[in-house]
Formats: structure tokens, sequence, C-alpha cells
């Protein structure tokens, strides 16, 4: 990891109460190696639990921990990391997912090729079956997109320092989907994330029916002003009526309630659903 030569890479981890998960994390990472100068940055984001306590057992093996207690959530805790370092490049990961073998040495190359990378996830890994099928999967040979605009997945990506700051970082402010926004405005500057396939990312989803529905609620929020935000900087956003497909997939699929995985499914889409609609009153876009 990092020595006495400048720190070329940054792994940023933002957490907030993952006693539970950071220890995997952690060990997956520190097990790799990179060919050039590296550390990782976990970020305490306010956790009541044992977090940084956990993340400071690693620290004979290059971690470093940064408390960031001045406000809340991950496009926070991102920025915080990232001004915590000095790197010419940082990653990001989640404290409750794991990286595939190999993920830091994908990472640090692409990024002295690219100024903006993303990798893929993996669902398989740390999820049980039928949770794992009750959410739609990205193919591992494309990028993410909203809309036409490929994204960099917050939880599997990087860029340059200086790409960074001129975006002005993660905007603390916006109302989810972070990495979606900061990539807006990175597409809007010609910047566009380029696919690092052999860099995977093991998913961990919300089991539980109640965080799933939160974390739907959470994600659809966002989509309007999204939407709105996209088009604002002159970017072919997504259509404001894209949701009929899913309402009309809904409808198609209530049989599905009979299966554990389709009661998820549908609570997944639902969710959803009902976040954008709810983002679009509160925000007043037009976008169903």
């Amino acid at each position: 990891m990092s020595g006495e030569h400048p720190v070329e890479l940054a792994v940023i981890i933002p957490c907030h109460n993952e006693e539970a998960t950071l220890s995997q994390q952690l060990d997956a990472l520190t097990g790799q190696s990179f060919d050039g100068a590296w550390e990782v940055v976990v970020v305490d984001n306010a956790s009541t639990d044992a977090t940084a306590e956990v993340a400071r057992r690693y620290a004979d093996r290059g971690v470093r921990v940064v408390s960031a207690d001045g406000g809340r959530g991950i496009a926070y805790a991102r920025n915080r990391g990232v001004e915590a370092t000095t790197a010419r490049s940082v990653v990001f990961c989640d404290g409750d997912d794991v990286v595939s073998a190999g993920w830091v040495a994908a990472m640090g190359a692409a990024l002295r090729e690219h100024p903006f990378v993303t990798g893929t996830v993996d669902s398989g890994l740390l999820n049980p079956p039928d949770v794992a099928a009750s959410r739609p999967s990205h193919s591992k040979d494309r990028l993410p997109t909203f809309g036409s605009i490929p994204f960099g997945r917050g939880n599997n990506s990087g860029l340059h320092r200086n790409v960074w700051l001129e975006a002005g970082g993660y905007d603390e402010a916006f109302p989810g989907l972070e990495d979606m926004e900061l990539s807006l405005r990175l597409a809007a500057r010609g910047i566009q994330p380029v696919l690092v396939p052999a860099a995977v990312v093991h998913y961990r989803y919300r089991a539980s029916a109640g965080d799933l529905w939160r974390q739907g609620l959470f994600y659809g929020r966002g989509r309007p002003v999204m939407a709105k935000t996209a088009r604002e900087l002159g970017l072919p956003g997504p259509s404001r009526f894209e949701g009929l497909r899913s309402w009309g997939w809904l409808l198609v699929h209530l049989p599905s309630l009979r299966t554990h995985t389709g009661r998820l499914q549908l609570l997944w889409i639902f969710a959803n659903r009902m976040g954008v609609l709810r983002g679009a009153v509160s925000d007043r876009v037009l976008h169903v």
C-alpha cells in the first residue's frame, strides 16, 4: 500500500453503522495488491455502533479512519473521504459490499488511462437466491444508464481527483442517486465513464421487506428532479412518462405474489414508482 511515495490511488469507503459487514470488505481489500502506492480511507459518518473500531483494527494494513460528523449522507461522507487524501485518483466502494479479487489493480490500471471509470456488480455471492432474483441485474458488458446517459455506480466507480474537484464533488443536497447526478454533470463536460469489466463488486441487497421498501422509495424519489437536471444540462434525459412501462409490468406480474421472489420483485418496483410520484409532487415536476 502507500509508503514514502505519493499516493496514486485511494479507496474511499463511506460508512454509517457497518460494524456487521465492514470487516468482510476490508479483508477483501487489504489482501489485494497494486503496483502503485495506495491506501484505504474509511469515512465514519456518525456511526453509533463499532464501525470505527472495526476499521482501526486494520491500521497496520494501510487503512485510515476519517471521522465525518458534521453532516449526514453518503454524498457527504464520500466528499469528506476525498478531501482527506492527496491521491491522484479515488475509487469508491461501500462497507456492506465485497470487492472481488483484483478489483484494486483493475480500477487503478484503468484510471491511468481514463479520467472516470466504473466496474460491474454481482448479486449472487452475498444474497440468498430468492433475494438475488428479486432485483433486475445489469449486464456486465455494458454501462448502466439513466435514460441514455451512462453513469458510474456509486459503489464501484473511480475518477481522477482533479476531475472530482472541477465538478465540485458529490451534491450533498441532492435527494438520493448522487452517483447518477455527478455523472450527469460530468457528461455535460464531455466526460463519461469507461466500463472496467474485471472490477467486480459483490453487492449486498436489502433482505427484509421493510428495508427494501424504504430503499425503493429513496431511489425513486430522486428520479423526477434528476430528469429535470438532465434537461437543464442539455442532456437527453428519460421520458417524463418512462414509468408507465413499470406500472404495466406490475399489473401483468400480479400473479407473482404467490412466490416469495415475486413478492420481493413487485415490492421493489412498486416502491420505486411510489418514490417517483412522491418526488414529482414534492419537486413539482411532471414525471411518472
